[in-house]
């Protein structure tokens, strides 16, 4: 262990590395988008500069233009007859090409002011699209009927104004989110802010009865309650409520208040007795870098995340205005005692007196089974010096558990694994092809002991990945990501799979979906349908605006 003293001016290194590299990265890209313009020989000449005419050799106006008005009905299912009030089509019926959110739709038939067509199978909704020769004219929105669609009595309405990291259901039913956002349902003010926690009901609605003060000075990406009804948050973060001494990890109260712990400093004017003690947070072990999971094991929390080293705090020996740290050098994974010292039997190399080897790449999801063992998953192919392809499970001492049969695992990174307690099945989701040999195309079905699922059959992904996958206790199956196709069929961003991996019929009616789901919960809707929450950096879905939290409904 290595020994630092640390200046209250040192406390904000952190923040302030970040913020550099902020403005390095902006630099960057405008001195990029600099050289781009010189490359192309772009300028900022006068418009009397050009020489020929910028729009010659443009086709010519077709004359057709879509009313403003909504098609008639406005929804329906596949299959539907559909008016849209049209101008300027009937010279050509007989090459024009008409899509609903870019699925061919037949035309049935058209007049010098509508165009009628049918519904097709599979189409979700979206707008319409007419093709002639090449030019793209743009009509309104249809929306398709079926069995999901949002919830318009969830209460959170505008959300959050970032990204929420994780949903964490309480016993009185309660949701806690935590993430980098600095508002929800505009409730942010200078008295009463909110900085990466929130508190509502089951329902959405803002509760404002979190004390949290000022909160983590930065974003937080994980939270768990204790069984004694405290909090632990890890994030980014080096101080909470203004009250520093902190890295990246901390205890809250039941009330959202920093756990803290008055201590003994050496006092250097001894003729300001208050100098002799100081306030700090009660959990005193800290980490140099994000945390990104938080897990709870017999009165230990298994932290992971990018850090490279352990630290805990020598009040005995620091003054209020300097502490004296102790560093451990641990890669990624560690388990603390429930007083933050470090626990030296998990993942703990006692020849080296640091963990061991540290993986090749990055940690980026995790789950906890009930016997304490801990599937990990990321961008790396070696963990603790062994061939390990971007999954593997290590056993209650942080050690790789060669019984976990994921064979040769992924052949590319993997963001996300979820399991449902109810199947007992995990879905794996990321930017692979194959999964332990098997074609998986970027997500995958796992049985309890890490095999493959064979009754799951991925199909063919278009226009983008998968980053997200969990299974419902209903067997079907959520996938989000940046895709625009499955099996041929248009679902831009969002779809819903039955457990073998087909399209589930009449639950993929939703149009676009734009962003990254981070976490789920399955819950009832108040009149009694099966619903989800979902939480994420969204800020679409089914061409609706929303704030980074969603709850649709799945009816039966």
């Amino acid at each position: 262990m290595e020994l630092e003293s640390k200046g209250i001016g040192d406390q904000k290194m952190q923040i302030n590395i970040n913020k550099k590299n902020q403005n390095r990265n902006t630099r960057i890209w405008y001195l990029l988008c600099l050289a781009s313009m010189m490359a192309f020989g772009l300028s900022c000449k006068k418009a009397t500069d050009l020489q020929a005419d910028p729009y010659a050799g443009g086709k010519e106006p077709l004359g057709v233009r879509f009313s403003n008005e909504l098609p008639k009905p406005a929804s329906g299912n596949s299959g539907a007859e559909v008016v849209y009030q049209i101008s300027g089509l009937l010279p050509y019926k007989d090459k024009l090409k008409f899509y609903m959110n870019q699925t061919e739709a037949s035309i049935l038939e058209i007049t010098d002011k509508s165009v009628k067509v049918k519904v097709p199978a599979g189409a979700s909704s979206g707008g319409a699209t007419i093709v002639i020769d090449g030019q793209i004219f743009f009509g309104p929105e249809f929306t398709v009927s079926g069995k999901a669609g949002i919830d318009p009595t969830f209460k959170a309405a505008i959300g959050a104004n970032s990204m929420i990291s994780q949903i964490l259901r309480l016993p009185n039913g309660n949701f806690m989110l935590v993430g980098s956002f600095t508002d929800f349902e505009k409730n942010a003010s200078a008295k009463q802010p909110i900085n990466g926690i929130a508190l509502t009901s089951s329902d959405g609605q803002y509760l404002p009865s979190l004390a949290t003060g000022a909160g983590p000075n930065g974003s937080l990406t994980s939270v768990l309650r204790l069984s004694n009804g405290q909090y632990m948050v890890g994030g980014v973060f080096n101080s909470y409520n203004k009250r520093k001494s902190i890295g990246n990890i901390t205890r809250l109260n039941t009330n959202g208040s920093l756990d803290s712990a008055i201590v003994e400093v050496v006092n250097l004017t001894p003729l300001i007795p208050k100098n002799s003690f100081d306030t700090v947070a009660a959990f005193n072990g800290a980490v140099a870098g994000g945390v990104s999971k938080l897990f709870s094991y017999s009165n230990k929390t298994i932290v992971i995340g990018g850090f490279t080293n352990y630290y805990e705090h020598f009040y005995e020996r620091s003054t209020r205005d300097n502490k004296v740290l102790g560093y451990t050098q641990m890669y990624n994974l560690l388990r603390l005692n429930a007083d933050g010292k470090l626990d030296q039997t998990y993942n703990f190399n006692a020849a080296t007196g640091t963990s061991y080897e540290r993986p090749n790449g990055d940690i980026i999801d995790a789950y906890m089974q009930d016997d304490g063992k801990v599937i990990i998953v990321g961008s790396f192919t070696r963990f603790q010096g062994k061939a390990a392809n971007y999954i593997t499970r290590v056993d209650n001492n942080g050690i790789i558990d060669p019984t976990f049969q994921v064979g040769t695992g992924a052949d590319g990174s993997i963001s996300a694994i979820r399991y449902n307690a109810v199947t007992e099945k995990f879905m794996v989701s990321g930017s692979f092809k194959n999964f332990n040999g098997k074609p998986a195309n970027g997500v995958v079905m796992l049985n309890k002991d890490g095999s493959l699922n064979e009754g799951f059959k991925p199909g063919t992904i278009e226009g983008g990945g998968v980053s997200f996958s969990a299974q419902l206790s209903s067997g079907l199956i959520i996938v989000s990501g940046s895709f625009e196709k499955y099996n041929g069929v248009v679902r831009q961003g969002f779809m819903i799979l039955n457990p073998d991996g087909s399209l589930a019929q009449g639950y993929n009616n939703t149009g676009l979906f734009v962003g990254f789901l981070n976490d789920i919960y399955e819950t009832t809707s108040p009149l009694g349908f099966p619903a989800v929450v979902m939480v994420g950096y969204i800020s679409k879905f089914d061409n609706k605006t929303v704030g980074n939290i969603v709850r649709f409904i799945l009816r039966p």
